[in-house]
């Protein structure tokens, strides 16, 4: 796969921890990191630069917002994955089958 669609992907991935948006706007992200996650565990590089484009649109960084008190960081679950897929991307010899999908046999 292109290291610099990977490159790009870490990034983004490595920001939402950082975004904060409204309770109920987390699932189109989340989405998007399942995707991406899928797509890295197939080695299917054009979904890969999809989810990375989808992600890249999803993301409140793209935009000077104003905040909300009410907007929330990323739910635990979400938070988890992105770590798994940040590590994943950035040695993917560390990896097993399936643990970008959430399914690590180990």
């Amino acid at each position: 796969m292109d290291a610099v669609l990977l490159t790009r992907a870490g990034e983004l991935l490595k920001d939402i921890p950082k975004w904060r948006l409204p309770q109920a706007a987390w699932s189109r992200p989340a989405a998007a990191v399942e995707a991406l996650a899928a797509a890295y565990d197939a080695q299917d590089g054009p979904a890969v630069k999809v989810a990375v484009a989808r992600l890249e649109v999803l993301s409140p960084n793209r935009v000077d917002r104003i905040a909300d008190p009410a907007d929330v960081p990323p739910p635990e679950p979400l938070q988890e994955r992105v770590t798994v897929l940040v590590h994943l991307i950035a040695d993917p010899d560390e990896s097993t089958a399936g643990e970008a999908d959430g399914t690590d046999r180990r």
